[in-house]
């Protein structure tokens, strides 16, 4: 019988050989990432999976305004009941004598870069703000997600103003949305008592804002594409219009995405008001998800790129160990504590702690991975070889890459 795990190079090889230490991720077969690539590797295919799991909730709510509005309702309500108790005031840089909703800009600046959506604020006065963003990979997700973003915006804003003395109260809308088509992403938001508007509903958060003339477009020539933690002009530092300052520790990368933040609290909102039961709402998420993971990898120019970002030894032909070392690349990228149970050609098991891939807003992440990895494998390597959870330990899923014979798969 052969090793249960192939021989791999100790991710602490060349200790004590005076080499300068670097932070990043590697692969089994030793290709190293660094920090920057591998933030950006885990934002894309975190924002690819929120683009299949809202496709899942466009077929449970199938009209628009009303998906919408629940999503932002949803939203809503969610981030001002936490945002009443968060009250990290310094880590935004909020100081004691601001007041009223005009600080909730402060909380949705530092986010933005955090989540490598960089741009640059446009304005920051006491009764209107303007952030232009130039890169957000939530893009690919559609325009009911920018509303929702801006709506739970919002209810943060509206949470920090009553933990301070009475200010003014501010309309945030996104008037352009990369999401729809746009060339940057722009929140106006405005003093209502200063730039009175009539009343919208909730999910019609777009503009045009009252004060549109006074908007300042960015030309795509000047547009940045790396957050201010990535650029020496910043000297590698976020820094916001308070002078408040974070390095490149600031990311919150680490499942932070539209799918963990928005859109499957929106589906368990769904189940909540008696669109689907649960066990629904998950078929229809396994099939969208699975269906999303195969067509990574439909053509085989993927398969080939994936395999040279890998490292994979060109004498690999078919088998789990791609899929197992990618899955390691993007639990590296998140940050998420995992065990290599087995790793060679015939299988390959994972041990995966849970928590790595939950967050606060919701704890179905682990599955939804799953789910699409199930379908990846099919393309990546080819339809004998399949992956599915089995014998997980308390609070872990362990995953299982082999070859195996399902005949109502």
């Amino acid at each position: 019988m052969g090793k249960k795990i192939d021989e791999r190079i100790p991710q602490n090889s060349g200790e004590g050989a005076n080499f300068k230490n670097y932070y990043g991720i590697r692969s089994p077969w030793n290709k190293i990432y660094s920090y920057q690539e591998a933030l950006h590797y885990a934002s894309r295919f975190e924002s690819v999976l929120s683009a299949a799991t809202i496709q899942a909730l466009r077929i449970i709510v199938p009209d628009y305004e009303e998906r919408a509005q629940m999503m932002c309702e949803e939203a809503f309500e969610r981030l001002y009941t936490t945002g009443k108790y968060y009250g990290d005031d310094d880590g935004f840089g909020i100081h004691p004598f601001m007041c009223g909703q005009y600080a909730g800009a402060l909380i949705g600046d530092k986010g933005d870069d955090a989540l490598l959506m960089c741009g640059r604020c446009q304005d920051f006065g006491t009764y209107r703000a303007e952030k232009e963003l130039d890169v957000c990979d939530w893009d690919i997700c559609g325009s009911e997600l920018c509303r929702t973003t801006t709506m739970s915006l919002q209810g943060q804003a509206k949470a920090s103003a009553e933990r301070r003395r009475k200010g003014p109260e501010i309309d945030y809308m996104m008037v352009e949305a990369k999401g729809c088509g746009d060339r940057h992403c722009r929140i106006i938001a405005e003093s209502r008592e200063k730039y009175p508007a009539l009343p919208h509903k909730l999910w019609e958060s777009f503009g045009p804002a009252v004060t549109d003339d006074m908007k300042k477009y960015t030309e795509e020539k000047d547009c940045i594409d790396e957050s201010m933690m990535f650029r020496e002009e910043c000297n590698y530092h976020f820094v916001n219009g308070t002078n408040n300052e974070t390095d490149s520790s600031n990311q919150m990368i680490n499942m932070s995405t539209g799918a963990s933040l928005y859109i499957l609290p929106a589906i368990a909102e769904t189940v909540k008001r008696g669109y689907v039961t649960r066990h629904q709402a998950d078929h229809i998420l396994k099939c969208v998800l699975e269906a999303a993971g195969k067509a990574m990898f439909g053509e085989r120019y993927a398969i080939k790129a994936c395999r040279d970002w890998l490292g994979v030894p060109s004498s690999f032909g078919e088998d789990a160990r791609v899929m197992g070392a990618l899955i390691e690349m993007l639990l590296q990228s998140l940050v998420c504590e995992y065990d290599v149970e087995s790793f060679n050609k015939d299988e390959v098991v994972l041990i995966i702690e849970r928590s790595g891939l939950e967050i606060t807003a919701t704890k179905d992440m682990p599955e939804i991975h799953l789910w699409m990895w199930q379908g990846m494998v099919k393309t990546l390597v080819n339809a004998q070889w399949s992956l599915w959870e089995e014998k997980s330990p308390e609070r872990k899923m362990r995953i299982k890459i082999a070859k195996k014979i399902d005949k109502f798969m």
